[in-house]
């Protein structure tokens, strides 16, 4: 019995010392030590949303993602494919995915759920026929998933409050990470939970130190002489709270008798490592969703060339893999692929996908460029015509623009680059 008692107050000694022992603000391992369940332990998506790289990282992809337009095409039987709104589901990735949504919030939910949730679900209402008819997107809390007979079984609770069960064909079901239990993707955030964790509580540290200060902000001294004892202290530190402490320390000015001087102590955010942390779990953060530097503004660069291929680098690492995941459940689910073809010589074949030229088309002279030479002439034969060039531009088709460019030879000698042959039909 001695011995037990004897081994809590032990326990409860070591547990009293780790509870007063200071640390700086940059040691991650002190913070998750302090905290109930560590860093991570109480991250769930609401709060990693308070975070403001957080929201800023999964608002960036969701409307770059929303930018794009998401077009149906025709396959035809020589491989060749073609631009067709023909089929239902065309209009609902094109226009309006249901009556109450565009299609930019549509895919904007649907990556924010991958991001956050981890699966960005969507319950596809179907006439009696198969066709289907909107895209509803359903919260992940709001779903169960179940495996009956190798098949996925889903659980609904829709807006309107109704449960329903759908099979696996009639849910487009998209991961947003690279963990899979066989059933569904494990969120981000269980990644991400010490590092957003810190951000949140170096933000919380930072915002009780400028509202109560870490640290005095000054001192007040006497004249050699001066009759101030531990009671005059004690009383002046109580008027001065009074007077200028909490709310009020901005109030007016300070006021000192008996030859009292007051003096500042310099110190900045710096000295308490408030910025450098925070810095810190802001890259951090942008590192696990893969986000650019600069577009969270933390690059002090001008917007020129190499902006631009860092551009392009975040559109073909970064958004890629989401787009061709929600392509994928797309294709498959709303337009058969992966299934055995409709048996019939004229069954059409459609696939849906993404035009990512919008957000890599460059500057207007880089552009241009890459036009005249697909055009072909002096350099070579065309390989795209005037009216497929016009139609980029948004600009109307001519009669005469539908025929590839020949090619015409070299250039004459002498001639500039801005004076090649002309294309030749």
């Amino acid at each position: 019995m001695a011995w037990s008692l004897f081994g809590r107050r032990r326990k409860a000694e070591a547990a009293s010392v780790e509870a007063s022992t200071s640390f700086v603000s940059s040691d991650a391992e002190a913070w998750d030590r302090m905290l109930p369940g560590g860093l991570g332990g109480s991250i769930s998506p609401a709060t990693a949303m308070r975070h403001s790289a957080v929201y800023r990282c999964v608002s960036i992809l969701a409307f770059a993602s929303a930018m794009l337009p998401l077009k149906t095409y025709r396959e035809l039987d020589d491989g060749d494919r073609e631009g067709d709104s023909r089929p239902p589901a065309a209009d609902l990735l094109r226009i309006r995915p249901n009556p109450r949504m565009s299609r930019t919030m549509w895919v904007r939910s649907t990556i924010a759920q991958m991001l956050l949730e981890g699966n960005g679900v969507s319950w596809i209402e179907r006439r009696a026929s198969g066709e289907p008819v909107a895209l509803w997107p359903v919260p992940f809390h709001r779903v169960r998933i179940s495996l009956h007979n190798d098949r996925l079984r889903y659980g609904l609770t829709l807006d309107d409050g109704r449960a329903i069960v759908c099979d696996q064909d009639d849910v487009l079901h998209v991961p947003g990470s690279a963990e899979w239990d066989g059933l569904k993707a494990k969120t981000p955030i269980q990644a991400m939970g010490s590092a957003v964790g810190l951000g949140i509580e170096a933000d919380r540290f930072a915002r009780k130190y400028f509202e109560n200060d870490a640290t005095p902000s000054g001192y007040v001294s006497y004249p050699a002489g001066a009759k101030i004892g531990a009671p005059e202290k004690e009383e002046f530190r109580g008027y001065w709270r009074r007077t200028f402490g909490g709310e009020g320390r901005h109030s007016g000015p300070a006021v000192l008798d008996q030859g009292g001087e007051y003096k500042v102590i310099p110190i900045s955010a710096q000295d308490a490592q408030l910025l450098d942390t925070r810095r810190f779990q802001i890259e951090d953060i942008a590192r696990i969703f893969g986000v650019p530097r600069f577009l969270l503004g933390m690059d002090e660069t001008s917007w020129g060339s190499g902006i631009e291929a860092l551009g392009i680098g975040f559109v073909t690492y970064t958004l890629d893999p989401h787009l061709c995941a929600i392509e994928d459940e797309v294709n498959h689910k709303l337009y058969g692929r992966g299934r055995p073809a409709r048996p019939g010589p004229n069954a059409a074949r459609y696939l849906a996908e993404f035009d990512r030229d919008v957000l890599v088309r460059g500057n207007i002279e880089s552009r241009f460029k890459a036009y005249r030479l697909a055009l072909g002439g002096s350099s070579g034969p065309g390989w795209m015509t005037a009216n497929e060039v016009r139609r980029k531009q948004n600009d109307r088709a001519r009669p005469e623009g539908d025929t590839l460019a020949t090619w015409t030879g070299p250039a004459k000698q002498g001639s500039s680059d801005g004076e090649e042959n002309p294309p030749t039909a």
